[in-house]
């Protein structure tokens, strides 16, 4: 599939020389699914002691915001701020970010 990139996001602390933080975020048209990845938490409700030695990588979905906040509130009851995005099967469980 061809996509147009409405918006690039670079990490705020990136740095050309180093390329320390050497990320960026693509918001695409008609984007349906987002590839999260990362070495984060492997256990639902799990401590750091799950999170995974091997990069992972999956493909999800990018609910809307209040069906992220109404899900995540118990969790993070101060909800969705601007730095964070919420991704992943909210209503069925299995992979998220």
């Amino acid at each position: 599939q061809v996509r147009q990139v409405t918006t690039i996001a670079v990490h705020p602390h990136f740095d050309m020389l180093s390329y320390d933080s050497d990320t960026a975020l693509l918001q695409l048209s008609l984007s349906s699914l987002c590839t999260v990845s990362g070495w984060g938490i492997t256990e639902e409700g799990g401590s750091s002691d799950f999170a995974s030695r091997q990069l992972q990588q999956t493909q999800v979905p990018v609910p809307e915001k209040e069906i992220c906040e109404r899900n995540y509130y118990f969790s993070h009851p101060e909800g969705i701020t601007a730095s964070m995005l919420y991704a992943g099967f909210v209503s069925v469980g299995g992979q998220d970010s």
